[in-house]
């Protein structure tokens, strides 16, 4: 559905492109995250595809066909909502997506048919005759999904959909999204890692504007690493000691370092897991857990990330 093809762009004089040859593929009638650390380019990949911007050089096809800033045939391909959104809060709902459709040239009868559908979908039938400025936070961005959705779009394009929600907030308005592979294509930027691993089939990881990897969730997490060893110290200070102590000669990496937990990747688990408890047990460590466990999405990210920043 959505096909990248050497895609680059470079701001001003800026040295550095802020996208750097992108070649990705989303297939139809999936749900597509595009992850990156702050500044790796994913904005600027939304609003090239979303026909905002300009890309310095490369190309890009939605269904197929080739796009570009004045295409008016992209515009009735995609729907977008970005990170800050406005809406009118006098407005109700059913009369903020009667407005929207009529719009986008609807008659009267579909502007009725379709915001119905989509006020059931977004699960805010109930809420239909409030007004916006009453809605919670989760109300409004589904709210802003469905006006989204109101031109009938190919493509779905969201921008950090649940960066300001609270954990019901998001766990509705990913619940949502989870049921549009239906009816459209998803490409959801952000940088939420567990909102990614819950609703998406494929994750692309962008990192200082170049791809890093694309690939369907759980095959990532699978070549990754299928497990991972997480020990937790009793006492701060273990963990340098731990630290000190280990030696990459076990064949395993120290992943990540949070509070007196420690997060290691092994090569060879049976072996490492032996290696790891001699070394507590030499060092007269305490320890709370130690707990073999499958990577997270989010132990890939830090990885992938960490492999790059290495290079």
């Amino acid at each position: 559905m959505i096909r990248c093809v050497n895609l680059s762009k470079t701001y001003g004089k800026e040295k550095s492109p802020a996208l750097s040859d992108l070649n990705i593929e989303v297939a139809k009638n999936t749900v597509y995250g595009f992850l990156g650390p702050n500044g790796a380019g994913k904005t600027t990949t939304v609003k090239i595809l979303t026909g905002l911007m300009r890309p310095t050089s490369g190309e890009f096809f939605i269904g197929g066909i080739p796009n570009n800033i004045n295409s008016v045939s992209l515009r009735r391909k995609i729907g977008y909502l970005g990170q800050e959104h406005k809406m009118y809060g006098g407005m109700k709902a059913k009369q903020l997506l009667m407005f929207v459709g009529e719009i986008f040239g609807q008659s009267k009868q579909e502007r009725i048919v379709r915001a119905d559908e989509l006020l059931a979908m977004a699960g805010l039938t109930d809420a239909a005759n409030k007004k916006i400025s009453e809605f919670s936070g989760g109300m409004v961005q589904r709210l802003g999904i469905a006006q989204a959705l109101m031109g009938n779009p190919e493509v779905l394009f969201l921008d950090e959909p649940t960066s300001a929600l609270d954990p019901i907030g998001r766990k509705e308005v990913l619940e949502f999204i989870s049921t549009l592979r239906e009816s459209c294509t998803v490409f959801m930027s952000t940088h939420i890692l567990s909102d990614v691993e819950r609703v998406c089939d494929t994750v692309a990881i962008l990192n200082k504007g170049r791809l890093i990897v694309q690939e369907k969730t759980g095959t990532l997490k699978k070549r990754f690493s299928e497990k991972l060893i997480e020990i937790e110290f009793t006492k701060t200070e273990d963990v340098e000691i731990f630290k000190s102590k280990f030696s990459k000669s076990q064949s395993s990496d120290i992943l990540k370092v949070e509070n007196n937990s420690i997060l290691i990747h092994p090569t060879n688990l049976t072996e490492d897991k032996s290696g790891l408890l001699q070394i507590i047990a030499a060092s007269g460590l305490e320890i709370e857990k130690f707990e073999v466990k499958s990577a997270t999405l989010e132990d890939v990210f830090v990885k992938l990330i960490g492999d790059e920043s290495h290079e």
